[in-house]
């Protein structure tokens, strides 16, 4: 910040002695001294206005925190921005706070281009020796993990991000509740390096046996999905936010470093900007609230040996061993092909997809980053190309699946927010291989074929899933639910 008060205060002043210059040898003024007079007056008087203001621009803009980890294009688009907006704004403030009319076009224009100069100059200077001399920050004690347990990981994107892992030589131990059966991860339990473990996250018994030996977690179990969360709102506040605060201490307890958690970008809400990490947060759904409250929760049990990660997901599709039809591209999608019409409700809104490859991809990527680069960090996890209007989707899919009727219809869901993905972009130079293109072409090949019979059934669908786990026995058993009794009993 100090740097950049010099930069912008001399700039500005070199600016207007630049300026006088001009005026006074190729404009001839016919008053040099009195216009000496009302420069030097000028910058005396405004000068504790454009610093505030170009401190207050610039921090809005993340100078002093996201753009460290901005690469090159992105920092360069985030400094072109500021500058310009802080020229101009300054520019009204001249006409309307000062009414000096001292900042002509040319002092401007000339601020405007010695601002990029010294700002944008320095931040990528300092770059540009870092990598001249190769220097390196300290980093903490970053040695990969050997074994990796997935909480969750029988489920959609846990059944991709197993066999991911084996084949980059984790050994990996998953604990599920198998809600939807192991078939997903049928072929795997022969592998040597591989265990399943049928455990419930809120079953304290159950996840100290899981840890055992572990290095890493990556916490992938959860009620997934507005309707899921609803069907059964206590189990999912069970799952989705105490069963966090449970694993966060019996991670502790075994000395477990690394913790990759599965958020979602809908704790956004709705919002017509573009959201990025540091956007105010405004959940709309029970889902949503669950997954912000676990990821408060493991900020604020970061430190210096434990080291929480949090990817907000975007909204998966695609193809998985555990396949799910209540995903909206895979809905549509199987809509398409064996009933020829979708519905799209509210085409106008925004949603960001991201293949369920690409989101085991996203986890494995933080799992082998450097410790400093990643803990206690929140990533948005997709594409800017992957952000679409709900309409955009039905076109796509319609021009993949020919003669498809698509009816449009509007109702109260104002979930609406286009993501930004510049920080997992240019900090772990992770970006999306698969279009939304390639998922609903996977898809299409996959329900034109016997293997799935009824898109519609209930192991292809996690609220019918959950309402039917929570008529069992088993939904009323937990750790957690025991331990909440014994307190009221006490209290």
């Amino acid at each position: 910040m100090a740097a950049d008060l010099i930069s912008v205060n001399a700039s500005m002043i070199l600016a207007f002695v630049v300026w006088y210059f001009v005026y006074i040898l190729i404009l001839k003024a016919p008053r040099p001294h009195g216009l000496e007079d009302d420069f030097v007056s000028f910058m005396i008087r405004a000068a504790w206005a454009w610093s505030i203001l170009a401190l207050c621009i610039f921090e809005l803009h993340g100078f002093y925190s996201r753009t460290r980890g901005y690469a090159r294009r992105h920092k360069a688009l985030v400094v072109f921005r500021a500058v310009t907006i802080f020229v101009a704004v300054f520019v009204l403030l001249d006409v309307f706070l000062f009414r000096d009319q001292r900042v002509s076009r040319g002092v401007a224009l000339l601020t405007w281009l010695f601002l990029l100069a010294t700002v944008g100059g320095s931040r990528f200077g300092m770059r540009f020796l870092e990598k001249q001399y190769q220097v390196e920050l300290r980093h903490l004690p970053s040695k990969l993990p050997e074994n990796v347990l997935i909480g969750g990981g029988a489920g959609y994107l846990g059944s991709v991000q197993v066999p991911r892992l084996l084949d980059r030589g984790y050994r990996v131990r998953v604990l599920d509740a198998l809600l939807f059966g192991k078939d997903s991860l049928k072929g795997l339990e022969s592998h040597p390096n591989f265990e399943i473990l049928c455990g419930d996250v809120r079953d304290i018994q159950a996840v100290v046996q899981a840890m055992k030996g572990c290095h890493a977690v990556i916490d992938l179990a959860a009620i997934v999905g507005d309707p899921a969360c609803d069907e059964n709102k206590p189990l999912a506040m069970e799952v989705n936010r105490a069963a966090t605060r449970m694993l966060i201490d019996v991670c502790r307890g075994h000395g477990i470093q690394r913790f990759l958690f599965a958020s979602t970008c809908s704790v956004y809400g709705a919002s017509d900007f573009l959201m990025d990490e540091h956007s105010a947060l405004a959940p709309i759904s029970l889902y949503a609230q669950t997954k912000l409250d676990s990821e408060t929760l493991l900020l604020e049990a970061k430190n210096g040996v434990f080291h929480p990660t949090i990817l907000r997901m975007a909204t998966l599709f695609g193809a998985s061993p555990r396949p799910r039809f209540d995903l909206v591209v895979n809905l549509l999608t199987a809509r398409a092909v064996r009933a020829g019409k979708i519905t799209i409700f509210n085409g106008c809104q925004w949603r960001p997809f991201m293949h369920v490859r690409d989101a085991a991809r996203a986890f494995l990527t933080c799992l082998e980053a450097n410790m400093d680069v990643v803990s206690g960090e929140i990533f948005n996890a997709g594409a800017y190309g992957l952000n679409y209007q709900l309409s955009a989707l039905a076109e796509i899919i319609s021009g993949l699946v020919p003669n498809v009727e698509v009816e449009r219809v509007e109702n109260q869901d104002r979930r609406n927010y286009r993501v930004s993905f510049d920080k997992v972009h240019t900090r772990l130079d992770f970006t999306c291989q698969f279009s939304l293109e390639d998922g609903i072409a996977e898809l299409v090949s996959l329900l034109r074929t016997e293997v799935i019979e009824d898109f519609s059934a209930g192991i292809y669908n996690n609220r019918a899933t959950v309402k039917e786990f929570g008529a069992t026995p088993d939904a009323k058993r937990s750790s957690i639910r025991t331990l909440e009794t014994l307190a009221r009993g006490a209290s």
